[in-house]
């Protein structure tokens, strides 16, 4: 194929091909969702092999000439376009792909050749998922598009033009960090968030942990606890789900070590790792004695908000800014064991701030010392949310729950105490 690109020759085959594929497609298309409807088709396969044909022969003589064919085969559609909506029919798709169609041969000729084969994919692939779009947007709420696309377009426009220099001798970071902080939490945030909410509508327990641990371990935890109050049969299955979350959650910490600071994430990763694998095969336990009776349990995917709505980016930004000065303080003053002593402290509140401040700040501490301090935090939080499944989830649950938490949560803070 890459041969063919460079002769002339080969140029016509290639869109006289990828033109008759076009119109297959095309014909598949209309006999799939407008079998009645041909009088409004834009021509056959045989049209849409022409279309190229034309296009290279008039791009070939001239640019202006094949400027000049386009503008006068869209005046011949606009007639079509006429008798259409006069059939009370709206659609330009036929126009926009024979328009594409069109571009082959300019495309084929100065560009290189995975262009032509990505727009031709493309093309194919959303001709054929007319339905499953339609699906997808049906149940999608508009509000959290608008708010994606304020958040990305503060990350495109605004990340780039904020200073990196620290703020001041009391707030060690600087307000690109911050912000960066803010974006990168929040888009692995909203991933766990899309992924259980759009695509696995009908999921398992055990991909609920998954997701919501990837979301919010904690939030998850409250969650599954509240809602194995309505399936106590499923004891077991719902105990692996809240534990597997805290396994996510160690996962997520050294994830988020790994994008900040690689010497923490180096530091963190074999007790992280360690700690992952022992929470998946209490999980993996916990499935097995359940055998095959919850496979159908799923959690109510509105307990969880938008990570991405403007007010909690801002409110995490402020929380940011109010853990790196506590811990600016607190090491200045205390040293390491200040600095144990708070982790332990802040594990009973949200983490991600904390742990945010820590990876991105300029203090007096080592890598090691921060790699500790993220451990505690991460064991005292274990104890926050053996707590909670406790005193919320269905006794069993909450006994079992809480156990395992807990005793994971000791572990990891002795790891980090002593680390």
């Amino acid at each position: 194929m890459i041969v063919l690109q460079h002769a002339l020759w080969g140029q016509l085959i290639l869109v006289l091909l990828f033109s008759f594929l076009t119109g297959l497609e095309m014909r598949d298309y209309h006999q799939q969702y407008h079998p009645d409807d041909k009088q409004h088709s834009f021509g056959t396969i045989r049209t849409y092999a022409f279309t190229g044909l034309l296009g290279f022969v008039f791009y070939l003589i001239d640019p202006n000439l094949f400027l000049a064919g386009f503008l006068a085969l869209t005046a011949i559609y606009l007639l079509l376009y006429w008798r259409k909506l006069e059939a009370q029919r709206s659609g330009v798709l036929s126009y926009l792909v024979w328009a594409l169609t069109y571009s082959y041969a300019p495309l084929v000729m100065t560009q290189p050749l995975w262009v032509l084969a990505s727009i031709f994919v493309i093309s194919v692939l959303l001709l054929g998922s007319k339905a499953a779009i339609n699906e997808a947007v049906s149940k999608l709420d508009t509000s959290e598009i608008t708010t994606l696309a304020k958040l990305i377009l503060l990350s495109i426009v605004i990340l780039p033009l904020l200073p990196q220099d620290v703020i001041s001798h009391w707030i060690p970071v600087s307000p690109f960090k911050i912000w960066l902080a803010v974006v990168v939490v929040s888009s692995i945030s909203y991933l766990g968030y899309v992924s259980q909410r759009y695509f696995f509508p009908n999921q398992g327990v055990l991909l609920t942990g998954i997701f919501g641990g990837i979301y919010s371990s904690t939030a998850t935890t409250v969650a599954l606890s509240k809602k194995s109050m309505l399936h106590p049969r499923f004891s077991y299955k719902m105990t692996g789900a809240i534990l597997i979350a805290t396994g996510l959650m160690y996962l997520r910490l050294l994830g988020i070590a790994a994008v900040f600071n690689w010497q923490v994430a180096l530091a963190l990763w074999k007790p992280m790792v360690g700690l992952a694998i022992l929470v998946f095969l209490a999980t993996i336990v916990y499935d097995r004695l359940e055998g095959r009776r919850a496979t159908q349990q799923q959690m109510d995917t509105n307990a969880h908000n938008n990570p991405l709505e403007l007010k909690i980016a801002f409110v995490f930004a402020g929380l940011f800014v109010m853990m790196a000065i506590i811990t600016q303080a607190v090491t200045q003053h205390f040293g390491e064991e200040g600095l144990r002593y708070l982790s332990l402290v802040v594990g009973f509140t949200d983490i991600d701030p904390f742990v945010l401040s820590l990876l991105n700040g300029h203090y007096h501490a080592t890598s090691g010392m921060i790699a500790s301090a993220v451990l505690i935090a991460a064991g005292s939080n274990n104890l926050l949310k053996a707590v909670y499944a406790y005193a919320i989830a269905e006794p069993k649950v909450g006994k079992h729950s809480a156990t395992w938490l807990a005793i994971f949560g000791l572990i990891t803070i002795a790891l980090g105490w002593f680390y």
